[in-house]
This record gives structure tokens, sequence and C-alpha cells, in this order.
């Protein structure tokens, strides 16, 4: 069985998790495989945004660290394809939305934070627990820091405790909140509308988003700058 479906809604490319007997879980093979395909809707013009979505009653409880192996070399190839995955979420260049279905715990919260936007099950919850199983949420921390104030990230990583979708909502973690059995068609239909402008321009901007991450205010501005210029180019076309 696929670890990851992959269907089109017309101009919309919806990515499915589909390990539900393991909490649609990341294994090295099903990151890779979310890479491989945002990368390649990147460059299909006939794309103009996606949706990640998952199989089952739960959205992504993190990463399947135990299936990496003993190895060295499995626990690193492990966490490339993780970083491969966040890297191709965020070049992807078009909207991505998540259909959060329930649960999105540990690197299933930072997936849902990755994306720009999110639509959520009123019976989802958030978090990062890993402390309560003698782990640190590393690789999430680097997705998750710069979304949430220092005293609740920190609050959610040593109390292990788990967030509602209202109090996500109110954090501004996601979108909006709806049944369960709407969550995957609100996403489409926002996805639709945001991947419904010039996709050129979006990606410009998308980009620039992405690109001034970590960067000096000098910086930033100079890669607006640049990304203006381009943009102003292709409406002379």
């Amino acid at each position: 069985m696929a670890e990851l479906l992959v269907t089109r809604r017309a101009e919309i490319a919806v990515l499915t998790l589909n390990r539900p007997e393991a909490g649609n879980r990341l294994t090295t093979a099903l990151a890779t495989a979310v890479a491989e395909t945002l990368e390649a809707a990147r460059a299909d013009d006939s794309l103009h945004a996606c949706v990640l979505a998952a199989a089952g009653d739960v959205f992504c409880l993190g990463g399947d660290y135990q299936g990496a192996g003993p190895t060295t070399g499995g626990r690193r190839a492990y966490a490339q394809a993780l970083l491969r995955m966040d890297r191709a979420m965020g070049g992807l260049g078009k909207p991505l939305v998540a259909a959060v279905n329930g649960a999105a715990h540990a690197g299933g919260f930072s997936v849902v934070v990755a994306c720009d936007l999110a639509i959520a099950a009123r019976e989802a919850t958030f978090g990062l627990p890993e402390a309560a199983k003698g782990l640190f949420p590393f690789i999430a921390l680097a997705i998750v820091k710069d979304t949430l104030p220092k005293k609740v990230l920190f609050d959610l990583i040593y109390s292990a405790r788990l967030m509602s979708a209202a109090e996500a909502l109110t954090l501004h973690l996601i979108n909006e909140v709806t049944d369960r059995d709407q969550v995957l068609e609100r996403a489409i239909e926002r996805a639709r509308a945001a991947g419904g402008h010039r996709t050129a321009v979006v990606a410009l901007g998308r980009d620039l988003y992405y690109a001034m991450r970590g960067l000096t205010a000098e910086e930033s501005l100079d890669r607006a700058e640049r990304a203006l210029l381009a943009a102003l180019e292709l409406a002379d076309d």
C-alpha cells in the first residue's frame, strides 16, 4: 500500500498521508515521497496549489523514528528526509493548505505550521509532547519557533500538553475549524481561492517570505526590492 496518495482536483494537487494504522507517522520513505511530489508540483504550471491531507481520523503523530533503525546511516537518512520535506514545503512556490482531520502532534504539528493555511476538524488537537517520551522536538522546533510566543512554545514542550482546535485558532495556528467530514473540501476551496491569483507573482512573493527568514532587515529589504522588480517585469509582459 502506497504511503502517499496523490490525486488531482482540477488545478489542485491533494497529497494524502496514508499510514492511518500508524498515526500517519512520517517514515523516511513517506517524507521523501512528499518532498518529491512537492518538488515536481513546483515545476508543474498546470498546478496552482496543493493540499496536504491524511487518511483516517489522525492527521500526523510525528516522525516514525523507530522505523529508521539502529544504525547511524539509517537515522541520518531519516533526518535528511524530514529536512528535505520541510524545504520542499517552503520551496513549493504555490499555496499549500493543510486539511487537518485529527491529531497533529510532534512533527505533525510542525507540518501544519509549515503550511500556508490550515483547516482543522473540531476534534483536532495540536502539540509537541515529545518530552513525555524522553525526547525533544528538535526538527519541529526549527519550524514552530517563529510562530508561537516563547512562553507558549515552552509551555507546550515542558508540559507536553495538547491544544484544542479552538485554542489553535485563537493563536492563529489554523485558519478555520469545521466538521471533520468537511475539512478536505474546505481545504480544497481555500487552496483554489489562494491559487486563483497570478501564479508567477505568487511564487515570487512566497519565495520571498521564506528567503527572508533569518535575514537582517537590510537583507530582507534587498530581497524584497529584487522580487518587486521581477514582478513588475512580469506585469510588462
